[in-house]
C-alpha cells in the first residue's frame, strides 16, 4: 500500500522496445482511473477500462475546468480523444529514437519536452529525460513547474533563472509534482553492415547497427532492461 499511494498517474503505463534488429514498439495502454471500471473480467481476470469516461457530456460543466468539447461529444462508432503519444522517430529510414509516457492530459507536454530536450537541444537522453518540466494550466491560466523527490531520491526542481524568465513575462507560477512519466530509447547509428539475412525483394539488406541507450524515468519506480 506503500507503493501504492506513490502512484500518481491513474492506470496508464507505457513502454518502449527495440530488439537486435532494430525493429521499434512504443506503446502506450491504460485502463483510466484507478482500478478502470472497477470490474474484472471473470474469463481473463483482466480489469476493464473506463475510457469511456473520456467523452465530453454538453452538461458536464465543472468551475475552474475546462468546457465540454462538442468534438469529442457521445456519437456512435466513435472512440474519446486519447492523450496518448506514442513516438518512433526515424532518420535516413533507420531509427533514431522511441518516446512515450503516462500521465493524462500532461503526457503530450511531457512526451514533447524530452523530445525537444534531446533531438533538438541535443542533451544526453538521461539529461532530456531528468530536466524539470512545466506544464499549462489553461483554467486557471498558470504555468505548472516541477519541484520534487524522484523515485529514486533525486530532486527535480525548475531553476529559479527559468521561473524569473517567466514570471516576467506575466506567467502565475505554481509548484507541482509528478504530472507526467516518460521513457526514452535513442540509437545511435554506426557503419552500415549487411545482417545477412533473407529478406524480401526490393528490401534494404543494410542496416545501420549502433549503440542503444535507455531511459526510465525516475519520476516512477522503474528501470530499462536488456536481453
Amino acid at each position: 500500500m506503500e507503493r501504492w499511494s506513490q502512484l500518481r498517474d491513474h492506470g496508464t503505463s507505457h513502454l518502449c522496445v527495440v530488439d537486435a534488429d532494430r525493429n521499434a514498439v512504443s506503446l502506450t495502454t491504460t485502463v483510466n482511473k484507478y482500478f478502470g471500471a472497477g470490474i474484472r473480467s471473470t474469463s481473463t481476470g483482466i480489469v476493464i477500462n473506463d475510457e469511456m469516461d473520456d467523452f465530453s457530456i454538453p452538461t458536464d460543466i465543472s468551475p475552474g475546468e475546462l468546457p465540454p468539447a462538442p468534438t469529442n461529444f457521445i456519437e456512435p462508432n466513435k472512440r474519446p480523444l486519447s492523450s496518448m503519444t506514442p513516438i518512433i522517430i526515424t532518420k535516413d529510414d533507420q531509427l533514431v529514437g522511441v518516446i512515450g509516457g503516462s500521465g493524462g492530459m500532461r503526457i503530450i507536454p511531457a512526451v514533447t519536452q524530452v523530445f525537444v530536450n534531446h533531438f533538438i537541444l541535443g542533451m544526453k537522453p538521461l539529461d532530456a529525460v531528468l530536466r524539470p518540466r512545466i506544464y499549462i494550466k489553461l483554467l486557471p491560466d498558470t504555468v505548472l513547474h516541477e519541484n520534487l523527490t524522484a523515485y529514486d531520491g533525486d530532486h527535480i526542481e525548475l531553476s529559479e533563472e527559468s521561473r524569473l524568465f517567466l514570471k516576467e513575462r506575466g506567467h502565475e507560477l505554481r509548484a507541482c509534482e509528478v504530472e507526467a512519466v516518460t521513457q526514452l530509447i535513442v540509437h545511435t547509428p554506426k557503419t552500415s553492415i549487411n545482417n545477412h539475412r533473407k529478406l524480401g525483394e526490393g528490401t534494404n539488406s543494410h542496416v545501420k547497427y549502433g549503440t542503444l541507450t535507455a531511459v526510465s524515468d525516475p519520476r516512477k519506480g522503474g528501470c530499462p532492461a536488456a536481453v
